[in-house]
């Protein structure tokens, strides 16, 4: 199935690839779902910056236990790498570069990013006890892998 091509909601002022995958438009309802959020709640994250552009979306869980954001930039996966460094560790999403970025010092919250052909996906997740308590450490990053997994195949493969 060939998809045609859009032009993207935004674009910066930079030589940078345009960044091609759209979380708000191309990651269906049903695979929110299936990732545990509500696609109802759907709230817009996008950040465009004069050097670099961030597409995305963010989405709670039912019960509001977890809020991710879903970005997709066209930043490098170098400069990820390079920014994440002192707080994250190499992993593998279906065959696609990624790390798992876990700060200690951000209280609740895990970050991932995987490698596309424009530049990154990254998922940005928080935890929310409801009740003015910090959610345990395990709780931070669990389950974001699994999620990345099921978006992960909705992006463009490169060249």
């Amino acid at each position: 199935m060939v998809t045609p091509t859009r032009v993207p909601r935004h674009v910066d002022q930079s030589d940078r690839p345009q960044v091609t995958f759209d979380p708000c438009l191309d990651i269906p309802d049903t695979t929110i779902a299936q990732s545990g959020y509500d696609p109802a709640s759907e709230t817009n994250a996008d950040f465009k910056g004069g050097t670099y552009t961030f597409l995305g979306c963010g989405y709670d869980t039912p019960q509001r236990r977890y809020v991710m954001n879903v970005l997709s930039g066209n930043i490098t996966f170098a400069e990820e790498q390079e920014k994440k460094k002192d707080h994250s560790t190499p992993i593998d999403i279906n065959g696609r570069r990624a790390i798992l970025i876990f700060d200690p010092s951000v209280s609740d919250a895990c970050d991932l990013s995987i490698e596309t052909s424009y530049g990154i996906l990254g998922f940005t997740r928080s935890v929310f006890e409801g009740n003015g308590q910090h959610a345990p450490e395990s709780e931070w990053c669990a389950g974001l892998e699994d999620t990345a997994r099921i978006i992960e195949p909705l992006i463009p493969k490169g060249d």
